[in-house]
């Protein structure tokens, strides 16, 4: 759909709000218009469209915008926004698909490189190297690959790099969020300090490199028909 006949749409759904609706709405048209918000013109009017039909829909049933979004208009199209611009799941599912997706996908590599190992010293005349691996490590990779991605979004993803020139001309001396950074710093410690004591009481196991590849390709598989399907819907 283009620009215009979501603008179109959004023109003709807002009309059929009512007073309180249509108020509220305007806020959130205020925000995702404005230069303060790191859409583009086009996913914010896809974002609006998409506002407004959930609204219409709900009027019908006597539900409030206040009551779908909360209070304040403008803190939800903020925090809408920006979960957009970062990709973020929002619905409790797509949350569950989101958290985990991150470890199944770094295990799935976690293996692959367990496979390239063992058969390392078989391509150069050896026997096949079998590893020796900690359940707890697998559990430690699965959460600080959650914490990595998250850092990563946050401070590379599009959300963290919206509209450099207005930041460089309302905002010449932003901050850098050393607390948020700290935050994350000490939540992967306390993962990899509870991964050193689940070492030693949670058990090991050995995989052939035979395992190992039939456990990545199982991954990438699942990766493709559970995952890859959940996005496309």
């Amino acid at each position: 759909m283009y620009i215009h006949e979501m603008i179109q749409e959004t023109k003709q759904l807002r009309q059929q709000m009512n007073p309180v609706n249509e108020a509220y709405f305007g806020e959130m048209v205020m925000y995702i218009r404005s230069g303060s918000s790191p859409l583009t013109e086009a996913k914010g009017e896809e974002v609006l469209l998409g506002l407004a039909r959930k609204i219409v829909k709900n009027q019908e049933k006597d539900i409030l915008a206040k009551d779908l979004f909360g209070p304040d208009a403008a803190a939800y199209s903020k925090q809408l926004a920006e979960d957009v611009s970062m990709r973020k799941p929002r619905s409790t599912k797509d949350k569950i698909m989101y958290y985990t997706m991150i470890p199944w996908i770094a295990l799935t590599w976690v293996f692959f490189i367990y496979m390239i190992t063992g058969f390392f010293s078989k391509w150069f005349g050896g026997e096949l190297e079998y590893t020796l691996i900690s359940s707890a490590s697998l559990l430690l990779i699965a959460a600080l690959s959650i914490v990595l991605v998250e850092l990563v979004i946050r401070y590379l993803g599009p959300g963290s790099r919206k509209n450099d020139e207005q930041e460089r001309q309302n905002e010449p001396n932003r901050k850098f969020d050393i607390k948020a950074l700290g935050i994350y710093i000490g939540i992967a410690v306390a993962i990899v300090a509870i991964g050193l004591l689940l070492t030693r009481i949670m058990p090991s196991f050995t995989v052939s490199p035979w395992d190992s590849l039939i456990i990545f390709v199982i991954g990438i598989i699942g990766q493709k028909f559970i995952y890859g399907r959940n996005k496309s819907k």
